[in-house]
């Protein structure tokens, strides 16, 4: 699964391991897929301390996500970009 990581997230990412004392070696980002309220799916990306069962591995830019199967299946050519109006972390398609 190609994943592509901004250095804008890389950056944010890596400061949000440093604040929820998360070691580096094991630990990383989640990427899960949620059922959103209004029927969507949406993307929650959690701290984690490592992977889950079930979960592919993913290092990007010298971060280890965890990717739920559901993410992959719904954007196979995801971006985990900052949304720069507020800081916030997102994933998106490709392009």
């Amino acid at each position: 699964m190609p994943i592509e990581v901004t250095q804008e997230a890389v950056e944010v990412l890596h400061r949000s391991l440093e604040l929820g004392n998360i070691d580096p070696a094991s630990g990383g980002v989640r990427l899960r897929a949620a059922h959103g309220l209004g029927g969507g799916l949406d993307i929650q990306v959690e701290l984690a301390d490592g992977p889950l069962e079930g979960e592919t591995t993913v290092e990007a830019s010298d971060l280890r996500l965890f990717i739920d199967p559901g993410v992959i299946e719904a954007i196979p050519d995801a971006v985990v970009a900052v949304e720069p109006q507020h800081e916030m972390i997102v994933v998106r398609p490709a392009g």
